[in-house]
């Protein structure tokens, strides 16, 4: 969707200062040969799955906050850009063993997702833009997914993800995003209550426990599920509940073969459906004064360090290939080179790293 220019931002740009994002950040701390592409050659590449699905994903969701879209327009809107993206040659990378598992498994995500999913409730503002300046003077500027102001006046920031969950040192990564996103909206005068992510392929869901051998009282149960995966993770559960509701071992795998079939939980009987409560998952930043200097330090340290790079290529190399434990093989971790950067297809130190890699190959490794 085509924004337009901020008039703050437009003032900056005649007057030749620059504004960074943080995925410009990003880019250039992934791989300095990718940022050199996109903006010093002004090279834009050519975008992943990932990111044309997400980006049509982000779209309807916007519009569905602004009233000019509903929730039934999810399902069709992700599966015509899933036909767009098969018509010009853009590709899910294959599994392991060459298979097609992974975009069988995100589509499976998505579907469940758009088929289940709700409008959020309360005062909202969808897509607002936002100018950071930093301590040093540099400016950011950015576009919050979802806003909730509360009755105060104060906010809640989300941000749409159709990833998969981040873990370790990606959480701290990640979260610089949402952390510039409070950062942007204090320095306007705004209190921020909390900044999150909704993970759109994942659900929380609720349910009874055990009952504990001291208070005799079902301890509930909080799983947090990804959608593909209902059916696995809580068939264990389910069929417990049935059989203790007096169900016959029969009647239960046609319960639960229906529920593995379609994943909605108002297919299961009454009597299982409401100890079961699913919602999407929301998962917070930690934002607090050392995630934010951290973030502010990570902003100006990256653009000191590219406006001191000029514009020889020479002063842009690769990301490094490393190596692996992948299923007890070691591995070159080429994934991010390989599927996600625009420039995969145009990359000479790419194309030159896995010609020698076959060309080494041994007479056993042949075919």
């Amino acid at each position: 969707m085509e924004r337009k220019i901020d008039e703050q931002l437009k003032e900056l740009y005649d007057k030749g200062i620059p504004v960074y994002s943080i995925s410009r950040l990003d880019s250039i701390n992934q791989c300095l040969y990718q940022a050199y592409n996109t903006y010093v050659l002004h090279n834009k590449g050519v975008q992943n799955v990932y990111g044309m699905l997400g980006g049509k994903t982000h779209d309807v969701l916007e519009g569905i906050t602004n009233g000019t879209h509903t929730e039934a327009d999810l399902k069709p809107a992700i599966l015509e850009e899933l036909n767009d993206l098969e018509l010009v040659g853009l590709e899910f990378p294959k599994d392991r063993n060459g298979k097609d598992s992974i975009k069988e498994g995100w589509i499976t995500d998505m579907m469940h997702f758009a088929s289940t999913y709700r409008a959020p409730k309360g005062s909202l503002k969808a897509e607002e833009f936002f100018l950071y300046q930093t301590p040093k003077g540099k400016y950011l500027q950015g576009y919050i997914d979802l806003q909730k102001i509360r009755t105060d006046g104060s906010i809640d920031i989300y941000d749409y993800k159709t990833s998969s969950l981040y873990a370790g040192e990606a959480i701290k990564e990640h979260q610089r995003q949402l952390i510039l996103y409070a950062l942007g909206l204090e320095q306007l005068g705004y209190k921020v209550n909390s900044s999150s992510w909704i993970f759109l392929k994942y659900v929380e869901v609720t349910f009874d426990g055990y009952k504990s051998s001291v208070s005799k009282k079902k301890t509930p149960i909080t799983k947090i599920v990804e959608r593909k995966k209902l059916y696995s993770d809580l068939f264990p559960f389910m069929e417990r509940d049935l059989l203790k509701m007096g169900y016959e071992e029969f009647e239960i795998e046609i319960v639960l073969d229906k529920f593995k079939e379609t994943l909605l939980f108002e297919d299961l009987p009454d009597c299982l459906k409401d100890n079961y409560h699913m919602k999407p998952y929301v998962k917070k930043a930690e934002l607090t004064e050392e995630t934010k200097s951290e973030c502010i330090k990570y902003i100006e340290d990256t653009i000191e360090k590219w406006e001191s790079l000029g514009e020889d290529e020479k002063n842009y190399p690769p990301k490094e290939f490393v190596r692996v434990q992948k299923n007890g093989k070691t591995v070159d971790d080429t994934f991010f080179c390989q599927q996600l950067c625009n420039h995969k297809k145009s990359c000479r130190y790419l194309h030159e790293f896995i010609e020698l890699k076959y060309a080494n190959m041994d007479d056993d490794n042949l075919f």
